[in-house]
C-alpha cells in the first residue's frame, strides 16, 4: 500500500504544486503584494513563482505559469495599472502580446535551459540559481522592450502619458527607461537568485526524499 501510495505522488505532484503557484501568483497580483511601484512602472516580485515552476516542474509548466502571470498582469490594465490602463485604450492587441508573450518566454527558456545541468549536487543548485535569476531578467528585458517597441511615440506625445510621468521630456522619458531597466533587473534578478534557488534546493530535497 504504502509503495502504491509513493509511486503516485510524482503523478499529481506537478499539476496541483503548478495549481498552488498559479494561485500565489494571482495572490501577488491582486492584492498588490507582488508589486513595488517606481514611478509609472513597477518592480514585480511575481517572477519569482514562474522561476520555482520552471525549475521544478520543467518549461510546459514554466510556460504555463508565465502565462497566468502575463494575463493577470493584462487584467491589472482595466483600471488597476495608471500606465496600463493609458495603454489599453491606445491599442489592446499590442499591450496583451507587452504582457503576455515575455512572460511565457521568461517561464519557457529556463525550463528548456535546466534540462541541460546535471541533477546532482553542485550542478542542480548551480542550475536552479541560473535558470531563476535567468527568468528575471528575461522578464525585464522582454517586457519593456516590447513596451519601447510598441508605445515608444505614446510615452513621448501622448498627454495622459505625459500627465502620469509628470510632463517629462523625450530624454527624461528615455532615462527613465534605462536606469528602470537596469535597477529592475538587478533587483529582480538577486531576488530570485537568492530566494528562487534556495526554495528550489528545499523543494528538490523533499522531492527526492518522496521518490
Amino acid at each position: 500500500m504504502s509503495n502504491a501510495t509513493t509511486n503516485k505522488q510524482p503523478k499529481f505532484f506537478k499539476p496541483i504544486f503548478a495549481a498552488m503557484l498559479s494561485a500565489l501568483i494571482l495572490l501577488m497580483t491582486f492584492t498588490g503584494i507582488g508589486y513595488i511601484p517606481i514611478g509609472p512602472l513597477k518592480l514585480t516580485f511575481n517572477v519569482l513563482p514562474v522561476a520555482v515552476g520552471a525549475v521544478i516542474l520543467g518549461p510546459a509548466y514554466g510556460a504555463l505559469l508565465g502565462g497566468v502571470f502575463g494575463l493577470s498582469s493584462f487584467i491589472t490594465c482595466f483600471g488597476m495599472d495608471a500606465l496600463g490602463t493609458i495603454f489599453l485604450s491606445i491599442n489592446p492587441f499590442l499591450l496583451f502580446i507587452m504582457c503576455f508573450v515575455p512572460r511565457v518566454l521568461c517561464g519557457l527558456l529556463p525550463g528548456l535551459l535546466f534540462k541541460a545541468f546535471p541533477k546532482t549536487g553542485a550542478g542542480e543548485v548551480f542550475g536552479s540559481a541560473i535558470c531563476c535569476m535567468l527568468t528575471a531578467v528575461l522578464n525585464t528585458i522582454g517586457f519593456l522592450s516590447l513596451m519601447w517597441i510598441f508605445f515608444a511615440n505614446d510615452l513621448a506625445t501622448n498627454p495622459n502619458v505625459l500627465e502620469l510621468l509628470g510632463g517629462a521630456s523625450v530624454t527624461s522619458i528615455i532615462t527613465l527607461f534605462v536606469m528602470f531597466a537596469g535597477v529592475n533587473a538587478l533587483i529582480e534578478a538577486g531576488i530570485n537568485l537568492v530566494l528562487g534557488s534556495a526554495i528550489c534546493k528545499a523543494l528538490f530535497v523533499l522531492i527526492k526524499k518522496f521518490n
